[in-house]
């Protein structure tokens, strides 16, 4: 398959945000084909958001109509209210962050921070790595993951037309200084944003030049190609680029340079077909528990937990019998160390409701948990982690984290990683490809089968990726232990340790 349309149609998302409404008796939930969107705004508004975000996702079809065998799972987006309601999810969120995407183990969703084109920008530049990260999974080098994500986020999407490759004012900005003030592009070409210390936004500025070069013309779309397939095959970067374009690196610079001082970009008509959207109102517990569900999703500090689990147990007990006051107070339990707790608040929920997919889960997790902490105890407790891990299965197949816990469950046992093991974890990481530790574990169970091609597949988009640091050194020796034994060499390019950098879309990692 062309290399270039195996990436090529990353993000565009269009224009303003739904306004908030006045406080509401309850929050809303808007669901369509590819997102679930939640927000304490008016009917109209929400629906109309939804459509606009589907509309998005089918611009970026247009650009690669993309096929799934399995049923993806839809993106939340939680609309808050300006920073108050981002501060209430991420405590410590930059001041320069209008929203952030998080694909974690215990949750994938994005917060967009308000009204305005920059907290668009924000959300559309985090949808174009999901989507990448969801149905075009590859070996990118880290200028171009990020490249594309700026040069769709500038996408005018207005109901009857697109634009896109528009001018990203920003990044203009940032390379106004003259070519003696960019980064060499040898250094761009091998580098990862969080690697140029103190030039994270000239690193953006320059990805996002190159990538609107070569998305300009056919002719240069090609050359992309010719440079991905290279790239994605293990070769050098800088050689691959030199070999696919006939320029040396400053050579290079200095077309992009010149570029730039007549942009072109890609307009046409498009009448999307409004989506269907559904709108329901969420429990009252929602208004309580909304924020602090995802705060729990992310990493809590310790020195935060014991106020959480505060604010979990005054919720509950303002809505008992709530799905999910229990699981909300289930979770900072389990934040405290206090699995024995957890379990016992979800029991006493499952007793009513006892094929709730999530709270089983959730419960399994527990039980485990503790089983880690008590080794007379532990096979008894991972057995009924098992029970309780088969019921969520059975009731949603779909939710990545099932998989993740029963691959837990196994793992330690003998003879694991078995054929069936490797499915549950193929399976989950299909589900959520964007889950770095779920996908790491599908490599090595597939190295560990001496499948050694699919383990590289697996691995290698992880080694590559352009917000990773030092923690990724691991999958690194895991993915050369893969290309040895396939009778390949090392990764070339491999990324020296990261240094702290500067751009505000980096919370996506978390």
């Amino acid at each position: 398959m062309n290399a270039f349309k195996t990436i090529a149609a990353a993000a565009v998302l269009a224009s303003s945000m739904c306004a908030t409404a006045p406080a509401r008796a309850d929050w809303l939930k808007a669901e369509s084909e590819h997102f679930v969107v939640y927000g304490d705004t008016s009917e109209g508004a929400i629906r109309e958001y939804t459509r606009k975000v589907e509309r998005f996702d089918g611009i970026i079809r247009v650009f690669f109509p993309v096929r799934s065998d399995i049923d993806v799972p839809p993106l939340a987006i939680y609309l808050a209210d300006g920073r108050a309601d981002m501060r209430k999810v991420w405590p410590d969120i930059p001041e320069n962050v209008g929203g952030f995407y998080t694909p974690g183990n215990e949750r994938i969703f994005a917060v967009t921070g308000g009204r305005g084109s920059d907290n668009d920008h924000t959300l559309f530049h985090e949808y174009a790595h999901h989507f990448m990260r969801q149905y075009l999974p590859g070996a990118y080098p880290g200028w171009f993951v990020e490249g594309f994500a700026e040069y769709f986020a500038t996408a005018d999407v207005t109901v009857g037309r697109m634009k896109v490759g528009l001018p990203n004012q920003g990044r203009m900005y940032s390379l106004q200084g003259g070519l003696n003030s960019w980064m060499p592009m040898e250094t761009l070409l091998r580098s990862r944003p969080m690697e140029v210390q103190g030039r994270g936004h000239a690193y953006y500025a320059q990805a996002w030049a190159l990538t609107a070069y070569f998305m300009s013309t056919p002719e240069r779309r090609v050359m992309l190609s010719k440079y991905l397939t290279s790239v994605m095959s293990g070769e050098d970067r800088v050689t691959s680029m030199t070999a696919a374009t006939g320029r040396t690196p400053n050579q290079l610079q200095s077309d992009v340079h010149n570029y730039l001082e007549r942009m072109t970009y890609q307009w046409q008509d498009r009448d999307f077909q409004p989506a269907e959207v559904t709108v329901s109102r969420m429990p009252a517990s929602a208004r309580d528990l909304v924020w602090l569900d995802l705060r729990l999703a992310r990493f809590v500090p310790e020195d935060r937990r014991a106020g959480n689990l505060a604010e979990a147990q005054r919720a509950y007990d303002r809505h008992p019998g709530d799905a999910l006051a229990a699981r909300v107070l289930a979770q900072a339990h389990m934040d405290m160390q206090q699995d024995q707790d957890a379990v016992r608040v979800l029991d006493a929920y499952l007793q009513n409701n006892a094929e709730d997919a999530l709270a089983l889960r959730l419960k399994a997790v527990a039980l485990m948990n503790a089983g880690d902490e008590d080794d007379a105890q532990r096979a008894a407790l991972y057995a009924q982690a098992r029970t309780d891990l088969s019921v969520a299965y059975r009731v949603d197949p779909t939710d990545y984290r099932t998989y993740m816990a029963m691959a837990r469950n196994r793992q330690g046992q003998p003879g694991y990683p078995t054929e069936n093991d490797l499915q549950v974890l193929l399976i989950g990481s299909e589900l959520a490809p964007q889950v770095q530790q779920l996908r790491f574990e599908a490599g090595s169970a597939l190295l560990a089968r001496d499948k050694y091609a699919e383990a590289i597949a697996y691995l290698a988009p992880l080694a590559n990726d352009p917000h990773g640091g030092k923690e990724l050194d691991g999958v690194r020796r895991i993915l050369n232990e893969a290309r040895a034994k396939a009778g390949l060499n090392p990764s070339v390019d491999e990324a020296p340790p990261a240094d702290e950098g500067d751009e505000a879309s980096q919370p996506q990692t978390s």
